[in-house]
């Protein structure tokens, strides 16, 4: 026995020695590809997690947002309770779950356009892409995404709080695990430039005239990418005139906004847009809106269909070149709206990880098919969903 042990050691010894002359090394962990950049997230710092209490107290006087100074994370669940009264400059009083909508509120904006006047409202995050949610005198939920809680009343611009306030108490736990999440490998050993060798850089119109910048990708089932973009903030918007005026008016008799204006038809992979989809304020929603259209390609990343598509920010009108007739004007500046939705999905917390990528080909400026301007980095914001 003593013999055979010996034996191994030897041996053992024999082949680190030949390695080591050899040149050979351990394996060195696997690098990102040249051309991917992964975005990191930033996490709290554990001590603010773990200095925070199991219930607080807030007060609202108003429509302004309110900095609770509470980090709130995802896995958390949240229990809010609210009383009080607000007294509103148009002669109104409401109380935590608001009033209905009148005719006059149908031309106002909203923080939450589909809460009632004056409900508590929350936000978790201090970015533009962050969702407001409504809270009313009670509500339970669970948190998905990470970032300050912000407090606010339901109201627009035009409408104040002479008096009175909203007392908030929030309770604090955490959600129990529903169990373990299938591992995904890191995003950045999932793509590189190669995966956009294939998908052309610019869509076009119906004439074939090159236009917007396919400057963002999603990786994830139709059902993701459609709940996604719900949770997100983002709307479907409607097909034809036809539809917009059906809903315009069924959304005006109801006293709501009406947010889901059409969009033009354009082209990738010779087909039009397999889904469309709009943010905007109602009153806005006519010339200032962000906007984009997606394409499923034939490709798929880590066994799920991947979709790319084109963002621009409308901020006004414009001369059409082909036709000298009135059309949107887009944010030169299409970076920021391609990140906007990098934004509004980790905002959302539907995002498991998010990367830039510069294909072999990059597209740094160009103009729109109407004859605008555009500028970009080139790089494509490639998104996996939860």
């Amino acid at each position: 026995m003593a013999g055979r042990l010996l034996h191994l050691l030897l041996v053992t010894s024999c082949a680190m020695v030949c390695a080591s002359c050899s040149g050979q090394k351990a394996a060195a962990p696997l690098a990102v590809p040249a051309g991917v950049q992964v975005i990191q997230v930033t996490a709290p710092a554990t001590a603010t997690l773990s200095s925070r209490k199991g219930s607080y107290s807030f007060t609202v006087k108003g429509g302004e947002w309110v900095d609770t100074g509470v980090t709130l994370a995802a896995g958390d669940r949240v229990e809010f309770t609210t009383s009080g009264t607000l007294a509103l400059s148009d002669g109104r009083s409401i109380t935590p779950d608001g009033l209905t909508r009148g005719w006059k509120d149908v031309l106002r904006v909203f923080p939450v356009n589909s809460a009632n006047v004056g409900s508590l409202a929350g936000r978790i995050g201090d970015k533009d892409a962050s969702v407001p949610f409504n809270i009313g005198a009670t509500k339970q939920m669970d948190v998905t995404t990470t970032g300050e809680l912000y407090l606010c009343a339901n109201l627009s611009s035009d409408l104040t709080a002479n008096s009175g306030s909203m007392s908030v108490k929030m309770k604090l736990s955490k959600t129990p695990t529903a169990g373990p999440v299938a591992a995904v490998p890191d995003i950045g050993l999932l793509i590189s430039p190669a995966l956009f060798n294939d998908i052309p850089r610019r869509v076009a119109d119906q004439q074939g005239n090159p236009g917007d910048m396919v400057n963002f990708a999603v990786v994830g089932t139709k059902d993701q990418v459609e709940k996604a973009f719900a949770a997100a903030g983002w709307v479907t918007v409607d097909k034809t005139t036809e539809d917009a005026i059906v809903h315009g008016l069924l959304a005006t008799l109801a006293h709501e906004a009406y947010v889901q204006m059409p969009m033009s038809t354009l082209y990738l992979f010779g087909r039009a847009q397999d889904l469309s989809f709009a943010r905007a304020d109602p009153l806005a929603v006519a010339a200032v809106r962000h906007h984009l259209r997606v394409w499923q390609t034939p490709q798929t990343v880590n066994g799920m269909p991947l979709w790319v598509g084109s963002a621009t920010h409308d901020n006004g009108f414009e001369k059409d070149q082909r036709n000298g007739q009135i059309t949107h004007h887009i944010d030169p500046k299409i970076d920021t709206e391609r990140d906007f939705i990098e934004q509004s999905f980790s905002s959302a917390g539907v995002l498991r990880q998010a990367a830039y990528v510069t294909p072999s080909d990059p597209l740094k400026t160009a103009r729109t098919a109407t004859g605008g301007s555009f500028e970009s980095d080139g790089r494509i914001v490639v998104m996996l969903l939860r």
